[in-house]
């Protein structure tokens, strides 16, 4: 199992973050293009990586195919419905949530990190971003309760 980093490590480098909306989930996740220029994307040779290979805060692995679109002025990346929608669907983000992808400084390319988030009210209506948890700890969360 690789190394789990957590969210607040002070050598936290943020790959790209994103607001999900409802066609980020229901067909393919639409890259920042900045992302492309970014290190651990990029390959030992300096071409874009054809894929994110990253682990969950539970150390399992994901790896999403990166396709770029070369049309237009700029390219512009995603992540195929294939290796994308089975991880929305294990952890059951929905349009407003976020993902993010993210690395430890001077961290080799195989330690990329990816979570999901999603915006709280706390007491006094304040807002937080918590880490979503798997739907089965969800479930098992809501059944403890009852």
């Amino acid at each position: 199992m690789k190394d789990i980093i957590p969210i607040n490590d002070p050598k936290t480098v943020v790959l790209f973050s994103k607001l999900l909306t409802k066609t980020d989930l229901e067909h393919q996740l639409i890259v920042p293009s900045e992302v492309l220029t970014k290190y651990p994307i990029l390959d030992q040779n300096g071409h874009v990586s054809k894929y994110i290979i990253s682990f969950d805060k539970n150390g399992k692995p994901w790896e999403f195919p990166l396709a770029t679109r070369n049309t237009g002025r700029y390219p512009k990346p995603s992540v195929p419905p294939a290796s994308w929608h089975p991880f929305v669907a294990e952890y059951g983000l929905r349009a407003g949530d976020s993902v993010l992808f993210y690395t430890r400084l001077d961290d080799p390319a195989d330690k990329i990190q990816v979570r999901g988030l999603r915006k709280t009210i706390l007491f006094k209506g304040e807002e937080s971003w918590v880490e979503v948890e798997k739907l089965h700890n969800q479930r098992r969360a809501c059944m403890n309760l009852s």
